[in-house]
């Protein structure tokens, strides 16, 4: 590591809200009896040269935990929770707690600024693209680095929903400018049109929903079919709803309730079949249904920044396409759990210890049997758009950088013509 002394410098925490889980067979009581992992994370992105940086533990289940943890920056322990900068370079910063330690947080330390520039990735967009600014810091020598995460964006007068991350939902333009500190960006706008054009034909995808618990000891089965599903084929999107557990929900009750759900695993395919047992045998049937090309498309366009979430969903018409529907579900992932387990699958156990839970149903944005697009936009060589700025509610998930996007376009019967899903804070195309 190269190291400068400096007269004054910034202190660079790239915070990432990151963490490593336990594997599956450890002895845990369903993640509810102890941790599973820790985060750290700094008191300021950015401090003066000479200034001092404090650091929090915490567990996954939200615990305080940094007075019994031991703080390391480039291994090497330090004194209490606080870190002062006196050279310039990098640094990685990490956390024990017992048995556990956290991922990373880099440490930057840089030469002293004297003015900001934010700079567009483009200057014309098309309605649901990704607009995103970077912003550099200049230093007094004329170098330049990239402080976009640690800036305040204004877009358009307010205050930035998601950060630097923008998904236009109209025709239009749109005024940028950050600031950062004591310095301010000059302002940048961009232009936002329609211009592009809307496929003829789409690639089909196959959804697959998973009727589940916790308490249900065959479920294992369908857990251990759907990856087995989407090992074979990258275009199957997964639904896990929960019946009679933490993860269980309102919206889950509704699905049960209008496919009449009488016993547990249920898997249905494209919401026209039943997966047949046993299902880790019958993959075929699932990607089966992931070839080929159909009349209609989804493509979901994401950004957040903490528990703000901003989401377009495009639907596009290859031909005209009579009575059809829109559903929206808000997924997460990552979620552990004991699973009662009366199958072979995932060691035999009669209980898989910290279970990983993916593809959550945690909300749902629309109907979860569709709304209605109107006959006049849902017309061949046309996108339709559901444009939505959300605050994610503290009790709604565990892990907002967890979240998942789905859209699924159904025809007059209630039936898949295609889906597709994005993770929080990426593009996922027809």
């Amino acid at each position: 590591m190269k190291i400068k002394s400096l007269t004054k410098v910034f202190l660079f925490v790239a915070v990432a809200a990151l963490f490593s889980c336990s594997s599956s067979d450890e002895n845990n009581d369903g993640g509810n009896s102890g941790p599973s992992s820790i985060s750290v994370t700094a008191s300021s992105q950015f401090v003066d040269f000479g200034g001092t940086v404090t650091f929090t533990v915490k567990t996954n289940e939200g615990l305080d935990v940094t007075s019994e943890s031991t703080i390391l920056v480039n291994s090497q322990a330090v004194a209490g929770n606080s870190f002062t900068a006196t050279e310039t370079g990098d640094y990685a910063v990490t956390a024990t707690y017992g048995e556990l330690t956290s991922s990373a947080i880099n440490v930057n330390v840089l030469p002293v600024l004297v003015g900001i520039e934010i700079v567009p990735n483009s200057t014309t967009y098309n309605v649901g693209d990704r607009v995103e600014f970077t912003v550099l810091g200049i230093d007094n020598d004329g170098n330049t680095s990239n402080i976009t995460s640690g800036c305040d964006f204004i877009i358009d007068g307010n205050d930035a929903f998601t950060g630097n991350v923008v998904i236009p939902g109209a025709i239009g333009s749109i005024t940028a400018y950050a600031t950062f500190g004591e310095f301010t960006s000059q302002t940048e706008t961009v232009t936002v049109t329609d211009n592009a054009s809307t496929p003829g034909t789409y690639q089909k995808k196959a959804l697959i929903e998973d009727y589940t618990g916790t308490w249900c000891g065959y479920c294992p089965r369908v857990s251990y079919a759907i990856e087995l599903s989407k090992e074979q084929s990258e275009n199957v999107v997964a639904v896990g709803i929960h019946n009679g557990d933490p993860m269980a929900n309102s919206f889950g009750s509704q699905m049960e309730n209008a496919v009449n759900i009488t016993g547990f695993p249920t898997a249905y395919i494209n919401r026209s079949e039943l997966w047949d047992f046993p299902e880790p045998s019958n993959v075929s049937q699932v990607t089966s249904k992931a070839n080929g090309v159909t009349n209609g498309g989804i493509a979901v366009n994401t950004a957040i920044k903490g528990n703000n979430l901003s989401f377009l969903v495009s639907a596009g018409f290859g031909e005209n396409i009579s009575g059809a529907k829109l559903v929206v579900f808000l997924l997460e992932s990552g979620l552990v759990y004991n699973q009662t387990n009366y199958t072979t699958y995932y060691g035999g156990g009669a209980t898989i210890n910290n279970f990983t839970h993916d593809h959550v149903l945690r909300h749902s944005f629309t109907s979860v049997l569709g709304d209605n697009i109107s006959a006049s936009d849902a017309v061949g060589g046309n996108t339709y758009r559901m444009k939505m700025d959300y605050v994610v509610p503290n009790n709604l998930v565990q892990n907002p950088s967890k979240i998942e996007i789905v859209a699924m376009l159904l025809d007059a019967n209630g039936e898949l013509i295609n889906v597709n899903m994005a993770k929080a804070g990426e593009f996922s195309d027809f």
